[in-house]
Parts: structure tokens; sequence; C-alpha cells
């Protein structure tokens, strides 16, 4: 007792014990308990995993959709599926089916098609959503292509289609009139490549390939720093649309490799090459 007030003064106190179930306040705050707390962040990181899951399941399935649609087998040798070649023994033919790529779909091939020769041991890889031009059809502006396979060591190839007002201000042009070799590669050399091309930095072998009424332009490209390989080869001619109102394109097999790929692989990126036919 002091200044005539009372002070109380507890002594000895026992604390509480509060079971880990139960929440606490504080100053009118709730406090939830440590085993609340640990459920929720488990909670919380099994949603996150599952988003991401899921965002990666439909990722791969719309490139898979795409895959299916080419009709091709992601992963799978080719000489699993694709019959075999009537002209080149030990090849394959891919031949894509009614229907069965964006182009075609969109009427930007059609009534045409088209045949690929492979080496059986190749590999159809995925291409990109975008890549394909599936968003854009019939009328895309820019290239895109149309299906992609590689052999191990050996290089890749892909069917790539550009519309020709990129290439030329002439309407509806055959490769003649788009230009020469020499003319045509200078436009169509970055597609080849991945980046550039330069015609004294890249020495380049042409052949002119005609057959029934249409004109081919082969070319192999020795193209050191270039972003698609130091060996690039391609074949390309041009299609018209299905009818009078229709867009042309410049269509073509571009096919690359290493130097190493190239030294195993020439003659096999070359024979790709000069199959590439157009079908009706």
């Amino acid at each position: 007792q002091s200044n005539g007030r009372t002070h109380h003064l507890a002594v000895g106190c026992k604390a509480v014990e509060q079971h880990p179930d139960e929440a606490a306040t504080t100053q009118g705050r709730v406090v939830q308990p440590r085993r609340s707390l640990i459920k929720q962040a488990f909670l919380a990181s099994l949603a996150a995993n599952f988003r991401t899951s899921s965002s990666s399941f439909l990722a791969e399935k719309a490139l898979a959709d795409v895959a299916a649609d080419s009709g091709v087998q992601i992963g799978i040798p080719v000489g699993q599926y694709l019959p075999p070649s009537p002209s080149q023994n030990g090849m394959v033919r891919f031949t894509p089916s009614k229907d069965s790529t964006p182009s075609i779909r969109g009427r930007v091939l059609n009534p045409f098609s088209y045949n690929l020769d492979l080496p059986p041991s190749w590999k159809a890889i995925t291409v990109g959503v975008i890549q394909t031009g599936d968003f854009c059809q019939p009328k895309c502006d820019e290239p895109w292509t149309e299906v992609k396979f590689e052999g191990k060591g050996a290089g890749k190839a892909k069917v790539m289609m550009v519309p020709t007002f990129r290439l030329t201000n002439i309407e509806k042009p055959t490769i003649e009139q788009v230009g020469d070799p020499d003319e045509v590669i200078q436009k169509i050399g970055p597609f080849v490549t991945g980046d550039y091309y330069d015609a004294e930095d890249m020495p380049t072998e042409t052949e002119v390939i005609k057959e029934n009424g249409r004109t081919y332009y082969l070319y192999n490209i020795d193209s050191p720093g270039a972003v698609n390989g130091p060996h690039n080869v391609a074949m390309v001619t041009t299609i018209e649309g299905p009818t009078s109102k229709d867009r042309y394109h410049a269509i073509m097999v571009v096919g690359s490799a290493t130097n190493s790929e190239w030294d195993g692989g020439k003659q096999d990126l070359l024979n790709v090459a000069k199959s590439f036919r157009l079908t009706s």
C-alpha cells in the first residue's frame, strides 16, 4: 500500500497451455494456430502445383494436336508408319492427307498436296502452334511451317510456305516470274538459313528441275554462322490458290545440318530436298 493506493502483484502465475488446434486472440485479433497455418500452406502449394501441371498439360496437348493434324507421330521413326517411297530405295514417303495440315484445311493447298521422301530412321518433331499459321489461315501474311522432321546425327528438314507478295510485286507468279535461281535465293535465303543470306559469303549450288509442267529450284548452301546451321538445302516452287481470287504461295522444303551431321548425312539431306514434289 502506497500513497493511499493498493497495488496487486501476481506471483507465480501459472501459464495457460493452449491446444494447437485452438485459435488465440490478442487485442481482438485472431491468431491462427501453427497447425492450421501449416495446413493452409500445404493446400496452397497443392493448388499452385495443380495450376502449373494443368497449364503444362494443356500446352503439351495443343502441340500434340498439331502433330496429329499433320498425320505424323512425334518421336517415332517414320519407317514404322509411313509407306516405302516408290522412287527412292530405302526411303519412306510422307504425303499429308486431306484436311491434315492447317494450309490444306484452309484451302491454301487444295486441291494440291505434296510428297516428301524421308530416311526411315528420321522422326517427326513438334511444330509450335504459332509457327503452323493455324490461327491465320487462309490469309497468313507471314511464313509458316507445315511439318518438321529430324534424323539423329543427320540434320533436320521442314516444309514451309511463304505468301508470294513477300517475294514479288507480281500478283500470281510462277517461280520463274519470281526470278531466276540466283534472284530467288536472294529472296528466300533468310527463310532457308534462319537469319540472312549473303551470296558472297555463302557459296551456293543451284539446279533447275522441270516436271509435270512445274519448275522447281534446288539449292545447296554453305552458310557458316547461319542460325539454322552451316549447311542448308532447299527445293522451292510456287503454287496457285484453288480459285482465281486466292493468293499464290511459295512452298519449299528446307533442310539444315551441322558440320558433323553434314559429313555423315549429306546425301540423305539432299535426297529429302530432291524428293519434294507437289501432287494433285
